[in-house]
């Protein structure tokens, strides 16, 4: 995405007081405690197991480790990742 665009986007967001996620298409990202993991705006997964989860943001990996991992729900837009979570780590 070009900077002039970015910055039309930010400028949206602002002007509308919208969430800049929202805006630019970006995924995000709710972690409830250490058991339940929700991403929107996935772009699917690349590695599954139960010690670790690998999803496409985009520009971004979020690789999910811990244990007893489980993908509970997805669609084309959302997923739902249970199981006890021990770290997080963003490439």
């Amino acid at each position: 995405m070009g900077k002039r665009k970015r910055d039309l986007l930010e400028k949206t967001a602002e002007a509308f007081d919208l969430p800049g996620d929202l805006v630019a298409g970006l995924p995000r990202v709710e972690l409830v405690g250490d058991r339940e993991l929700r991403m929107f705006r996935h772009r699917g997964i690349l590695a599954y197991g139960e010690q670790e989860i690998h999803i496409s943001g985009g520009k971004l990996i979020l690789k999910v480790r811990g244990e007893g991992l489980e993908l509970r729900s997805m669609n084309a837009g959302d997923l739902l990742i249970t199981g006890q979570i021990r770290g997080l780590d963003l490439e």
